[in-house]
């Protein structure tokens, strides 16, 4: 019986760990899948990724739908000239003391070798998960 117990016991520790270890709702890892659709040309998921709030007449919706077609345009260009995006490395991540808002620091390499660093700014929303910040 005494082994069932600690059998039981190591594997929610164990499981503890690797829930704790695997957390997505980073700083780092939201840039990190950003990045990730940026790559795929995935412009829909990339802006469920933006902290945006109503404004104005325009739901959230409205301003998604804009934003899209808007990155869609810029950032084809972009990644066109530049022949791609190659990587992108993480230089750091910086929370603030608060925990609400954090600085993530990135290397961003072009398929052309150039690279470029960016700042993303991010803050939690009221559900407590990492958001880009999209005001300047």
């Amino acid at each position: 019986m005494k082994k069932s117990v600690f059998g039981i016991f190591g594997l929610l520790v164990m499981a503890l760990c690797f829930w704790s270890c695997g957390n997505n709702n980073t700083p780092s890892k939201v840039v990190e899948k950003s990045i990730e659709y940026v790559q795929d040309k995935n412009y829909e998921a990339y802006v469920d990724l933006i902290q945006i709030e109503e404004k104005g007449s325009k739901t959230v919706e409205e301003q998604k739908k804009q934003l899209v077609a808007l990155l869609q345009g810029k950032l084809d260009q972009t990644l066109e000239s530049k022949q791609g995006l190659a990587s992108c490395e993480i230089l750091s991540e910086e929370i603030a003391e608060d925990g609400n808002t954090a600085v993530v620091k990135t290397k961003i390499t072009y398929g052309d070798g150039t690279t470029e660093d960016q700042k993303f700014k991010l803050l939690k929303n009221a559900d407590g998960e990492w958001k880009l910040n999209a005001k300047k």
